[in-house]
């Protein structure tokens, strides 16, 4: 069984986004033999961007919708390589496809600035500073971060020919990575110490946010100021029990105390983006209101429509996307093959959550039968062959196994989220989509699901 840490890296990597215009980040990728474990590209901790190369062993990666991005190379496992890039570069990679450490090649990109980031080793603070009082605190966890300035002011004379915004930006990441230690003070000292600097601890959490559009490019100052609004939010009351709750607080808590528009209407798409992206759309009115009415740039409104209207088309009621799929002798199949019958698809990989669930839905064949259910597990292994060993296994025999061709924009197109590792969808007889996210069957919830609606 394969490594579930595998599967959460590389699951639903998607392809390398085609060429765009000068207003995207173009990295084009050529190597002498093609990586064994894959080369991918992240401008966040948790996304990462598997990319795809041609018979010629070229890939291309464009990013869009960013003035400026640190980008890490991911060589497998085991190597990487941070750069940074501006808006309308164009960066140019090689390498022998086996270690970068000892082939990569760059052009286009900002040398000194590559250099400097190989050399920037961020040095940690001392856990025993939570020991101080706050004011203390405080000056200790930024004397740890003038420290960390060292390496950046030796060479900022030379890294202002190359962009002086990286230098501002680099500035900004280094504070934002420590700043996080700030809202953890409480959960060392408790309510009842909190209590005693309650106006002060929530004044400073407000001075260090510092309103810059430029900082929207920092995954550190996103973090830091999405949690600092929700602390801010909710210090005169109760966080609020739900998820969606507390998202609306920590936007309205945004709208009224920001004071630099495109500051507010940044984190309002980043937040409504990520929530829809990630939840769907029911019963998200207010959400949903608020966003539409507070996103007044139309290129953010845009963004954020084009996620919701990816939601609506696999709402209840609308046509299912069809599949294209084979059987383990190679026989092919797709959704027309299953009329007069409900069709659940099951969405899998061969790791451990995905194979509990098949005891559970063994349990549901009398159940199937009875509602007229034909379950479809449609493996999404990245190889037919491990799919073939996977299916011997007697402990998955129920229901038909078939593997999944041409995934990736299947499983984009039913947001399918590779935190989960695998999803239920159920279909009418009549081809249209009853539910695109059903609970698993290992809950209990997707029997109860099935015995109510159906």
């Amino acid at each position: 069984m394969k490594c579930y840490l595998t599967i959460l890296l590389f699951a639903l990597v998607s392809c390398a986004t085609p060429p765009s215009s000068k207003d995207s980040i173009k990295i084009s990728i050529d190597v002498q033999e093609l990586p064994s474990i894959g080369l991918a590209i992240s401008t966040t901790d948790y996304n990462l961007q598997l990319v795809n190369f041609d018979s010629n062993k070229h890939g291309e990666y464009v990013i869009n919708n960013m003035d400026a991005a640190y980008i890490t190379l991911h060589n497998g496992f085991s190597e990487r390589k941070q750069i940074y890039a501006e808006q309308g570069d164009n960066i140019h990679l090689t390498f022998d496809g086996k270690s970068m450490k000892e082939s990569l090649e760059i052009t286009g990109d900002h040398p000194g600035i590559t250099e400097y980031l190989s050399r920037q080793k961020i040095i940690p603070y001392n856990r025993n500073i939570y020991s101080l009082q706050f004011p203390e605190f405080e000056s200790a966890l930024k004397e740890k971060i003038t420290e960390n300035y060292l390496l950046l002011d030796s060479c900022e004379n030379t890294l202002k020919n190359e962009s002086e915004k990286f230098i501002k930006l680099e500035r900004a990441r280094i504070k934002y990575l420590f700043a996080p230690a700030l809202l953890n003070y409480p959960k060392v000292h408790g309510e009842e110490d909190l209590e005693k600097i309650r106006d002060d601890y929530y004044t400073t959490i407000k001075n260090w946010i510092e309103e810059d559009k430029d900082y929207l490019n920092l995954n550190e100052y996103k973090t830091f100021v999405s949690r600092s609004c929700a602390t801010l939010a909710f210090q005169k009351k109760e966080i609020s029990t739900t998820y969606y709750e507390n998202i609306l607080e920590q936007m309205y808590y945004l709208d009224q105390n920001f004071k630099q528009e495109d500051v507010k209407q940044g984190f309002i798409s980043l937040w409504a983006n990520e929530y829809v992206q990630n939840n769907g759309i029911k019963q998200i009115n207010e959400l949903n209101k608020f966003t539409r009415e507070k996103l007044t740039d139309k290129k953010l409104l845009s963004r954020y429509e084009q996620i919701y209207d990816s939601w609506v088309k696999i709402a209840p009621g609308n046509r299912a996307i069809d599949f294209h799929a084979q059987d383990s002798t190679g026989k092919a199949f797709s959704l027309k093959d299953f009329k007069h019958q409900y069709v659940c698809l099951y969405l899998w990989q061969n790791v451990y959550p995905c194979i509990v669930e098949f005891s559970h839905l063994k349990k549901l064949n009398p159940l199937f039968k009875e509602k007229n259910i034909q379950l479809i597990n449609l493996s999404i292994e990245p190889k037919p062959d491990e799919w073939k060993k996977a299916i011997r296994n007697q402990d998955i025999q129920t229901g038909k196994h078939l593997f999944l061709k041409n995934e990736k924009e299947f499983l984009k197109k039913y947001h399918y989220s590779s935190g989960t590792i695998h999803q239920f969808i159920l279909i009418a007889p009549d081809g249209k989509i009853v539910e695109s996210h059903l609970p698993n069957a290992s809950s209990g919830k997707l029997e109860k699901y099935l015995t109510e609606q159906l």
